[in-house]
């Protein structure tokens, strides 16, 4: 997304906001298409999101020592 597409976008998504209005009703008003409204702010959220999170990565307090893996576990409680 080049700049003056982003400064668009944030200035589109400044208005929406402060609209009160739904994303459809808003961009219905507008004559947004709502997919690249939604793909807009997708895109805008995850480019400012990308520079921070090349050095700021946050650190999980309980490493997964087995990789990125999800498992669960049953629990039965006893009343």
């Amino acid at each position: 997304m080049t700049d003056p597409t982003k400064e668009r976008w944030k200035t589109i998504f400044t208005e929406f906001e402060s609209s009160g209005l739904s994303a459809v009703e808003y961009c219905r008003q507008k004559g947004i298409n709502l997919q690249v409204f939604y793909n807009a702010r997708w895109k805008l959220k995850n480019s400012t999101s990308k520079s921070m999170s090349a050095c700021c990565e946050p650190l999980s307090p309980f490493p997964d020592p087995t990789g990125s893996e999800i498992r669960f576990v049953q629990v039965f409680l006893e009343s």
